[in-house]
């Protein structure tokens, strides 16, 4: 079989990226109320195990980020949408996982899972690089989608001087701005999309010295410090 490159891998994972960034908005979309967001956190109450801290969850951004912290909602596990959607009632939503399901499934656990770790045994004599600096690239990768919720619910307003933190020109920002005047959580992801794409995969432990300082710039230290300790676990 023909191996895939390095390159093919980063534009599926890219697209998976923004079609599980979408089945989050719909579902958020279609929950615009505090009994709507009482519907949801009923859904995955067992799964949780914390009535504690599900009653500390007063918007449904923060009950998505929650179930990613405990490794319950990931990019590889979007079956807890399903969830919501019932709750919900939200075809939209309902569609939209379907398709990610049929679509993606073979990206996700083939592709991603098995294809990606050959890739690097294969070039493994072709780019040698220090086992620290592969455990921080790697740790990232697996938290990636964390750090970008974690994000998009926290950046708020200061986005924009975020972005110029990361080096993303102005034009881009202004692009980004124009596209999604309604949307800051997409315009925060699109930042980050577009920031990380500037740094080669072999190089993703240098992007996140630069997403470090650009929040320490930003001055959300608690920020720097919260993705750090998602990086130690």
């Amino acid at each position: 079989m023909e191996r895939i490159s390095v390159q093919d891998h980063r534009t599926v994972y890219e697209q998976m990226c923004k079609d599980y960034l979408n089945l989050k908005l719909l579902a958020q979309n279609a929950c615009p109320d505090r009994e709507h967001l009482e519907r949801c956190k009923n859904s995955v109450r067992e799964e949780v195990h914390s009535c504690r801290k599900l009653c500390r969850v007063t918007e449904f951004d923060h009950l998505v980020l929650l179930l990613e912290q405990r490794n319950l909602l990931s990019l590889l596990k979007p079956d807890l949408i399903e969830r919501f959607e019932l709750a919900l009632d939200a075809k939209d939503v309902s569609c939209a996982l379907k398709s990610y399901r049929n679509l993606r499934h073979r990206d996700r656990r083939t592709l991603l899972e098995k294809e990606v770790e050959k890739i690097k045994l294969h070039e493994t004599n072709d780019t040698l690089m220090p086992s620290a600096v592969n455990t921080k690239r790697d740790k990232y990768l697996q938290q990636r989608d964390k750090v970008y919720s974690l994000l998009q619910l926290e950046i708020g307003k200061s986005w924009k001087p975020f972005g110029r933190f990361l080096n993303v020109p102005p034009a881009v920002l202004e692009e980004i701005e124009d596209r999604n005047r309604q949307d800051l959580k997409t315009r925060i992801y699109e930042v980050l999309h577009w920031a990380e794409k500037q740094f080669a995969d072999d190089t993703l432990d240098q992007f996140f010295v630069v997403l470090l300082k650009a929040l320490e710039n930003t001055r959300r230290k608690d920020l720097k410090r919260k993705i750090e300790s998602m990086l130690q676990e």
